[in-house]
Formats: C-alpha cells, structure tokens, sequence
C-alpha cells in the first residue's frame, strides 16, 4: 500500500479532447482547489491520433502537441503544484497509434517483420498484414486513382498516400518502382534502398532525406512525374502494393483477417506487448520520466484485461513506479468478481461503485411490474440472459473474427483429421460466449481451454507447452475484448425498461439492496479502501449520473410511467410509418424516446427557447438512432438502414413540434424528477464517504442529466461553474433547495465533504466501516453506516425509495412526517458524543439511537462528523 500523502481524498476525472488543452486544464486549476480536490485525473497526456469511430490512439513517447506539448504541460505542472493538487496519468498499452507519424508502427510497414519494432506488437507475419484505411475495395480505388505514390518529405520515404494515410514502402522495393527514372536522384534514393537496413532506419531516413534535399528542382519533378504515371496505372500501381508487408483494405475485409492484436473498440489503436521487458521499458520511459515530477503521483492503467498478463503487467509497473506511486486499473468486475490476490494496484476505476449504489434505489419489488410494462407495450420478452449470450455471440463473429480464426488454426494443425475448423470455431465460440466473468485467467478454474481442447479431441499432453500456453493467453484476450464491446453494444440498450447491465446493476439481484451495499463496502473496506468510487463510466453507461438516478426512480412508480408512455404513444400514432410491412418506430423504440427524453430534459429549459429544445431534441434523436443501430441482432453497425432512422428522426420531431406536450410530459415527470434529485444527493453523500477515493467527472459536481457518449455537460463552462459555486457557498440551504434546477445544491453537498475528506483523511481512506441497523416503519427507506479511526468519526444516512413520500412535493426533500419512529441504531462507543452536521451546522448528541427526523430535519441526508 502507498504512503497515505500520496492517496488523493478526491479525484477530478477530466478528458483531454475537443479542443480542451493542459492551458485550459490550467486556468481552472483554482476553482479545482477551492471545490476541494487534490487530485486531477487526466486521459493520456501522450501524442494521439484518431482511431476511428471517435476513439483515440496514442504514442507514448510524446506529449500531445495539440493539448499544448512540453511547455503546456510544465505550466500545468507548476499551477497543479502551486495548488497541491496531484495529478494521475492515463496508460494506454492496448491503445499504440495505428499512424506512420508513429516510430514504432512505421518500421513495421516499412521493414515488416525484420523492423527494429516487430517484437512490439503481436503480428502474424505468415501474410501481409491487412490496413482497414479503405473506403472501397482496392481494385475500385485503384480504378478511381484514389492512391498516389510520392516521396513524403516529413517520414523522408517513398510511400503511398490515401486520403490522411502515409504507408512507406518497403526498401528492397524501390529498386522496381524506380526503374526507368535514369537521374541523380532516382539513383540516390535506388542506392540507399539497396543498402538499408532495419536496425539503421534513422540514418537511411536522414539518408533519403538528404539525397531529396539537396537534389535539382528538375530532378525532383521528374521523381513526382513518374510517380504519378506509376500511380495511374493500375496494374503496375497493384504489382507494388503486392511487395509490401501491408495490404490496404476496407474495414469489411479486415474483419475477415486483420493480422494484428488491437485495441478493445478500434482496429487502429495498435496493443504493445508489454509482457515483454525491453517493450515495457520503451514503452513506460515517459511516463515515468514524469513520475519525477512533483505533481504527478501516479498512473491509471486502461484496458488492463487487454494484456497478456495483467498480474506480470501490474507487478513489472509497480517495481518501477515505486511503493508510493498510486497506481489503478479500469478493471471491470462481473457477477461479484473481486479483484485478483496478485494485482499489484491501489484498486480499481471504481466501476463497481456503480452497480453497488444503483442497486440501493432500485424497488426490486416493483421492477417486475416495470419490466411486464415494458414486455407488453415493446412486444419483448425481457430474456436476458439468452440476449446476452446472443449479443456475446454475434460480437464474436462479426467484430472479432480474425482473432477467432486465429485461435482454431492454432488448434486446428493437431486435430485436422478429428475435426474440421467450423466446428473449432463454434466449440470456442460457445465457450467464450457462456464466460460468466470479464476475463479469465492462467489458473482460474474458469479457463476453459482444458474444456475446448478435450470438445476438440485433444488431450492437453498431446500440445507443446509454449504454443498451449499462447493459446491460453490470446482466448484470454479475446475473451475480455468480446466481453467489453457486448458491454458498450446492443446489449446495454436491449435489456428492458431502464437499460439495467451487468456494471450498472442486477435486476436479479437475491440479497436486500442495504445489505448487498454494506458487504460490498465492507469488502472494499478490508480490500481495495484505496481504490476509486466512480458514477460515471464512458462506454458502460449510457446516462449521466443524474439521468441514470431518474431512470432509477421509474421503478417505485411503474403503473404510472407505463400509463404515460401509453397515453403518449397514442396521441403520436398519426407519425408511426410504415417501411416494409414494419411499423416505425417499434414500440420498443417508442419507450425508449419516451424514457430517455425523462433522463435528459433539462431542469431550467424552457419551452421557448427554441435554440435549446433543438439542441435536447438533436441529443435524443442521435441516441436513439445509436441505440436501433445496435438493438438490431442482425446489425452491430452494419447494413444502416437509412428509410427507417429517417422515420425515427421525424417521429422525434413531430414530438417537439407539440408544444403542448411538451409541458404535459414535463408536468408529470416532476415526481421522477425530484425523486431522482433525492437519489443523486445520496449516491453523492454515499460516494464521498464509502470506503475508498471518489472520482468526480468532469462538471457532475452539479447536475448530470448528459448522455454519456456526448459528455457530461458543464453549461456554459467552468466559469459558470466557479459563479456557482460562490453561490452555493454562500447561500442558506433551505435557498439551495429552493432553487434545485440550478445545480448548486448538488455542488455544494459535494464540495462540503470533498473538504470534510480533507480534513480527515485517514478516516475515509483507512477508516473502519461499520453498518448501522435501521429500525422503525419506514427503516427500508434508510441507508447507515459509520466510519471511524483512530482520531475521528463519522454517522452517515441516506434515504433511498423516496416516490411514494416525496414525488408529491416541488423539492427534493423528505418531509419530517414521513420518517415517524424511524431511527437508526448507534454503536456504544458512538452514543452521547456530539457530532455535527456538515451541511446544516446542527449539533446533535444522540444516546443509543438517533431518530432520522433530527438526523434529516434541515436537509434529506446526515453526514455527522465527531465534534
């Protein structure tokens, strides 16, 4: 375990992008400190490169130019300092640029599998390695002269140009695709190509670069010239692709053979193989270099189930990071999964954290109510276990099918007379597809390659030890790889009334949700207490924290949402199309319009403010278009079907045309709305005081009602955000709640114990918890527990399945009524102490009990610190 001044209290989760740079991270940094954070969390501060599909991929050698390079970053470094405020650095070694702007990937075209790089990634060289960078297939491009050939004075290479792609061609080509050009030039670059070699590819690019450079303007055009004949035609254009190592292809045509290990969600983020030590050495020489500095205290690893062995991985980084370097995973728990014994990390990501609490304000009782409105008006069974092995499976096959074909030709050249490869694939694909678990691991009795082989005719002893242990590794891979895209795909949006998933929650969950939070809690306590606790999760949740709390609170007043959606899909049935014998959108759809329109609606927008309803209505239609791509079992991203989102988009429109219903549907939303306030004022409390270190993502320190692939929203920025929060520091709270809609409410319960955490960190980092019995007629409503150490202690409640009590009111706040005799249970040790309430001020010194009405008369939630 680290030193505890190099474990963060609080974490300030910020993304790198769209134009947000180490100046801009900068310039907030004092806001940062006055919220009460001493830690900034950053995504890769390292060279990035599109990946497609707005994913990214990076270069860890660099510091990202366009966030402001070197000097930004030194001018970050010293305001973070100035500040005390650490900062935690993404890795990303599943994540490499898929660029020729990339060293270590350039050598690889260029030099295939002699490059001074090719032991850095996972490659099979027994074919041309396939380049997705296609639009169309080759043999149109090549009709359309879509591909140039030139000499590229920044790589200092001959290569290929197509559209922002540079591919360089291999040396012992140059000989051929100059032949015929008889100057001084064409015969310096001929010269050169036939004396380079691999290990030298600096000093052949200073080489070429100088033979360019200092050749005759004429001798340079002529190059150009037969260049672009050469690119003209064809055929001969086709015969110099065939020499490289590469082959270009569309993204279709990759997905029948790739030939590289790549990222989770991207063919053009490149995996390292980190296992290897000089790979982990090149590849962590920044990053740790930066570890020098004073602000920066720690690293936190992505895709870690990507690795080929996250325990190697983990143990090889924290001898090099040191025992006081803070060091998590973004590792991804299923199915009650802890985290393994060898895992040399602080914790985790703190994903879990999600499902715990979400779990908390979920009527478990009332959801199969949901769930059987759900089934009648979508016309859907709510089967989903079976949908999860269905998404599982066409994932696998449509989105990983190199990799699978992979692991059967591994298995296939010892069984070819038992069996054929089909089958291998349907037997491996089975098993990938039933993996309870994230990933797998070497000697976890989950491994089911012992399992595969005896289905395949094989016995283990019948394999040679290396090649049965690479199998073993790339299963495990794409096992997590497959796992992880079913997660963020169909499987999320398709799994009944209110997107329940494996990360977000179980709806099947056996154990009382208070229960299931304190053990979970408690385990954490004893296991990971340094470990993140975060409510948002980019790809694994599809809302914002404060939507998914609204979402959350359909479940205690299903009749009423399902009579809703009902009366709405009625007065909109004049806009149902009809494509194909289809009905569109599918009542399904419908109830998704519906209830994400209920996640997302604004607080404050109002009804004419037509820039804004477009920008709501842009959102949703965009969402839901997402979704119908991935609900469609036979799409997964392909076959668009433009008549039918066309449909859907106009469906959308025709709502927002209605201004009347506009106002109905935020009418009789308010009660999900403020009873969706009440839960996120306590998932807030509950993840600022649970054990281990809250995450606050980027403006959700006030409300988060976002989509989460569009970003959590912070209005007008952070300026707006520092005017608030001066408001919420200084005005009375029964203002606050007055004033609700604004967000300040929730920024000022979340900066009140950011600066609690300060004050006592060692009570929330390794403080003992202790759950609190709750008794009295509304004690299921209650949530308590107790934090102490050795110099402090602290009592928190919240109320959780608050409709019924509160929905009737304009704020979210639990009337004094309500609570009748409830009263929580105190410990000896805890009875005739005063404590102080840190939101209201309040001094209480209860005995053996404390009744929830005192504990909540001011506020609707109870953090009581030892006086």
């Amino acid at each position: 375990m680290p030193k505890e001044n190099n474990v963060p209290t609080s974490i300030y989760r910020l993304l790198l992008k769209d134009g947000f740079t180490f100046h801009h991270l900068e310039s907030i940094v004092p806001y940062l400190k006055r919220l009460g954070v001493d830690c900034v969390s950053v995504s890769s501060v390292f060279e990035t490169s599109d990946a497609g599909n707005g994913r990214r991929s990076f270069d860890p050698e660099k510091l990202d130019v366009a966030s402001g390079g070197e000097q930004g970053f030194a001018l970050l470094n010293q305001a973070l300092a100035n500040a005390g405020i650490s900062l935690l650095i993404d890795i990303n070694p599943n994540q490499i640029s898929f660029s020729h702007k990339n060293a270590w990937w350039r050598s690889i075209l260029e030099w295939g599998k002699d490059a001074e790089y090719a032991a850095y990634f996972d490659i099979d060289w027994n074919r041309q390695l396939s380049l997705p960078i296609l639009e169309r297939p080759l043999a149109e491009e090549l009709a359309a002269g879509s591909i140039t050939l030139l000499f590229d004075t920044n790589a200092r290479a001959l290569g290929i140009s197509y559209l922002d792609s540079f591919c360089p061609l291999s040396p012992q080509s140059y000989n051929k695709v100059l032949a015929g050009l008889d100057n001084d030039l064409a015969g310096g670059l001929r010269k050169a190509g036939n004396e380079a070699h691999p290990l030298q590819a600096n000093h052949f690019h200073e080489r070429l670069g100088s033979i360019y450079d200092t050749s005759s303007i004429s001798n340079r055009l002529e190059l150009a010239r037969h260049l672009n004949l050469l690119a003209f035609d064809a055929t001969s254009l086709k015969n110099t692709l065939t020499e490289q190592h590469w082959v270009l292809s569309t993204l279709a045509e990759a997905r029948e053979y790739l030939g590289y290990r790549h990222s989770y969600d991207s063919l053009y983020s490149v995996a390292a193989r980190v296992e290897n030590t000089k790979v982990f050495d090149k590849f962590h020489k920044t990053a740790l270099e930066l570890l020098q500095l004073n602000t920066v205290t720690g690293f936190r690893v992505n895709q870690i189930d990507g690795l080929a062995d996250p325990a190697g991985y983990l143990k090889q980084l924290r001898e090099a990071a040191g025992d006081e370097a803070y060091i998590v995973t973004d590792k991804i728990f299923l199915n009650g999964e802890c985290a393994p014994d060898d895992w040399e990390a602080d914790g985790t990501a703190g994903y879990d954290f999600i499902a715990a609490t979400s779990n908390l304000f979920i009527d478990h009782t009332q959801l199969p109510v949901l769930e059987q409105a759900h089934a009648t008006i979508a016309g859907v069974e709510n089967e989903k276990a079976n949908h999860y092995r269905t998404a599982k499976y066409a994932i696998l096959q449509k989105k990983f099918a190199p990799e699978l074909n992979a692991l059967g030709e591994m298995l296939l050249q010892f069984t070819s007379d038992k069996i054929d490869q089909l089958e291998i694939r349907r037997i491996i694909s089975q098993h990938i597809t039933e993996l309870p678990v994230f990933r797998s691991y070497s000697g976890d009795p989950l491994n089911s390659h012992a399992e595969i082989l005896l289905a395949a005719g094989l016995e283990k002893s019948e394999l040679p030890e290396g090649m049965l242990k690479n199998f073993d590794t790339r299963y495990q891979q794409l096992s997590a790889a497959v796992m992880a895209q079913t997660i963020e795909e169909s499987y999320r949006y398709d799994r009944g009334p209110i997107s329940l998933d494996e990360i977000t929650v179980s709806s099947a969950e056996a154990e009382h949700p208070t229960e299931a939070f304190h053990r979970h809690m408690a385990q954490k306590a004893a296991t990971m207490p340094l470990g993140m606790n975060a409510t948002n999760f980019s790809y694994a949740t599809k809302f914002g924290e404060d939507a998914r709390m609204r979402l959350l609170a359909l479940t205690e007043a299903p009749a009423i949402w399902a009579e809703c959606v009902s009366d709405w899909r009625i007065r909109f049935a004049r806009n149902i199309q009809t494509i194909e014998t289809v009905a569109v959108p599918h009542p399904e759809t419908e109830w998704l319009i519906y209830q994400t329109m209920a996640a997302i609606w604004p607080l404050q927008l109002h009804l004419d403010d037509q820039q804004s309803l477009f920008a709501v209505q842009e959102e949703l239609t965009s969402f839901v278009i997402r979704a119908v791509r991935e609900m469609r079992k036979d799409a997964f991203w392909t076959n668009v079907n433009r008549p039918y989102e066309l449909a859907i988009t106009e469906y959308i429109c025709s709502i927002f045309e209605d201004r009347a219903f506009l106002a109905e549907f935020a009418d009789r939303m308010k009660p999900y709305w403020v009873t969706g306030a009440l839960n996120s004022l306590s998932q807030t409390v509950l993840k600022m005081t649970a054990p281990g270190v809250p995450v606050i993502q980027s403006g959700c320190e006030s409300w988060d009602f976002a989509l989460s692939q569009s970003g959590s929203s912070v209005g007008g920025g952070f300026g707006d955000l520092s005017t608030q929060l001066n408001y919420a520091e200084q005005s009375p709270l029964v203002n606050l709640l007055s004033d609700w809609h604004s967000g300040a409410i929730k920024q000022r319960v979340a900066t009140m114990h950011l600066r609690l955490r300060q004050q006592h960190p060692s009570l929330f980092l390794q403080g003992d918890y202790t759950p609190l019995q709750v008794s009295g007629s509304y004690s299921n409503h209650v949530l308590a527990f107790m934090r102490r150490s050795e110099t402090a202690s602290c009592i928190i409640a919240v109320p959780r399945l608050t409709f019924e009590a509160a929905s009737r009111f304009q704020e979210p706040f639990m009337p004094i009524s309500a609570w009748d005799d409830t009263a929580i249970h105190l410990p000896k040790a805890a009875s005739s102490t005063t404590y102080e309430n840190i939101l209201t001020g309040e001094m209480l010194t209860p005995d053996d009990t404390l009744l929830v009405a005192e504990a909540m008369r001011d506020f609707s939630t109870a953090t009581l610190v030892k006086h």
